[in-house]
């Protein structure tokens, strides 16, 4: 069995934060190691971000806890008050990640049944090491760059495959539904848009403008259209003149399934087809209404896709 970096993390962090705050002779030491625990977060973004929470929220807890324990006295109904008052005032602070964290911190005070310097600074320390030794060891995160490089690979590889397959039925009417499934492309899509996203998060001072995440975006959308072309395969019941045409711009769009390949050209062309669809004869059989219906979709839906494609090379510049 894989034991994954994170498992990993988390154990280093808990045994040194535990360390420290025993060689420290602090009270309650095994606290630090929950707090180095809980400070081992998915990214280095949200790890500075609950352990700041956890901060605000402690000090505020010694706060509340010291003036309710010296107004009412460390009885039950102080702890009582202290939930009634402090967790409406952690969501309004936006610090629920530190509001467990406070209760401990409370339960410190209620066992010690008074607050004086010491203690404060038992629980100052406490929180300090868990996190900072949460913080250091969350800084070590692996790069995505390759699975992320992989993955774009793979989604144009996808979307060119589903061109040509849709290219094929058009032109001869015969259609291959195992080649035209989209489950593994939308497969694709998440896993890539996940770590986008995820190498966001650690990206410490950079602003969220991932070009990798506008790209997995972009294909996010040309995939719902793709979607929408493929379901019009099965309206393909006979093959008409103009299937040609359609087909070979399929084919086109599919070998240029590339981030940098501008999609003007292509537009154009297509603009051009849906023109001669207008003024080219009516059907004169339902089944060749259909067929050109379906044909008119689905250069409906490329043209969508190949302006969202323009406006992200646009973007890029």
């Amino acid at each position: 069995m894989l034991i994954g970096y994170r498992t990993l993390k988390t154990a280093v962090a808990a045994a040194l934060a535990m360390w420290i705050a025993e060689e420290m002779q602090l009270d309650y030491y095994v606290f630090a190691a929950i707090i180095a625990i809980l400070s081992i977060q998915a990214t280095r973004k949200k790890s500075f971000r609950a352990s700041y929470e956890r901060i605000m929220a402690s000090l505020l807890a010694i706060g509340v806890g010291f003036i309710l324990f010296e107004v009412i006295g460390y009885r039950p109904i102080a702890i009582a008050l202290y939930f009634i008052i402090f967790l409406p005032v952690t969501q309004r602070l936006r610090l629920q990640d530190g509001f467990i964290t406070s209760v401990v911190i409370l339960t410190h005070l209620y066992t010690a049944q008074k607050l004086n310097l010491d203690i404060f600074l038992n629980e100052i320390y406490l929180l300090l090491i868990g996190v900072g030794v949460g913080l250091l060891v969350n800084m070590y995160m692996p790069s995505l760059d390759q699975t992320i490089a992989e993955r774009r690979r793979q989604i144009d590889q996808r979307i060119a495959a589903l061109f040509f397959e849709v290219a094929a039925a058009v032109e001869t009417g015969r259609i291959n539904h195992h080649s035209l499934t989209l489950h593994e492309t939308e497969r694709l899509l998440k896993e890539g848009k996940d770590a986008s996203l995820k190498r966001m998060g650690n990206a410490i001072g950079r602003r969220n403008d991932d070009e990798d995440y506008l790209y997995f975006r972009m294909r996010e959308q040309q995939f719902e259209l793709l979607s929408g072309i493929v379901r019009n395969v099965d309206d393909l019941v006979l093959v008409v003149a103009e299937g040609k045409k359609v087909a070979d711009l399929f084919r086109t769009i599919g070998d240029n399934v590339r981030p940098d390949a501008d999609a003007t050209v292509f537009l154009n062309e297509l603009r051009r087809l849906l023109e001669e669809f207008r003024v080219s004869p009516l059907p004169t059989t339902r089944d060749e209404f259909e067929v050109r219906s379906a044909l008119l979709h689905m250069l409906q839906e490329t043209e969508q896709y190949l302006q969202l494609k323009q406006r992200f090379v646009h973007q890029k510049r």
